[in-house]
């Protein structure tokens, strides 16, 4: 196999797990459930997330300071990268974050270095939790199910494109990662 599919959030970027007196990850994982529905509709925007998160956590963070913080409590995976770019010829992007993230952390960490195309849900209009959206991504390489692997942290958008054929891995670490590709 040439191709891979693969999620940011949770295994490109993975949480430090530490929040500080700006960065509440409770309060975003929260949030995330609360405003991940947003992602099937047209204007997607960080800026109601933004406005509640200021709110429980007493602060009035711009986007440009809210989402720097956040950032700076991520990890980027270099280890996984560099992996990847020595077993697939392509390695394709599918993330279901806001475009506002998207916008800061591509420029931050270079992703056209590493990639060969991305594909966001705010651009489908609909989230990996349907099956659909890998169908579209398909379309638009010009690729079978078969000639792609995706990699993501949740069980759920794993068993997602293997309805429509496409095998996957779920992300636990890059250990159980790496090892996967020797058995």
């Amino acid at each position: 196999m040439k191709n891979v599919l693969l999620d940011l959030g949770g295994v490109v970027f993975n949480s430090t797990g530490v929040s500080n007196s700006i960065i509440d990850w409770k309060t975003i994982s929260q949030l995330n459930e609360k405003y991940g529905h947003q992602l099937n509709i047209e204007n997607i925007s960080v800026d109601p997330f933004l406005e509640e998160y200021n709110q429980i956590t007493n602060q009035d963070l711009s986007q440009t300071d809210f989402l720097k913080n956040i950032f700076d409590t991520l990890s980027f995976n270099q280890e996984l990268v560099e992996f990847l770019q020595k077993k697939f010829e392509n390695i394709f992007i599918l993330s279901d974050n806001y475009r506002e993230n998207i916008e800061y952390i591509s420029k931050r960490y270079f992703f056209k270095d590493w990639f060969q195309r991305e594909f966001y849900s705010f651009d489908f209009k609909m989230t990996k939790s349907n099956p659909q959206i890998f169908q579209l991504v398909l379309d638009k390489l010009g690729l079978s199910a078969e000639e792609i692997l995706f990699i993501d942290d949740s069980p759920h958008k794993i068993s997602n494109a293997k309805k429509i054929g496409i095998e996957g891995i779920c992300f636990e670490n890059n250990e159980q990662l790496f090892k996967a590709f020797t058995n």
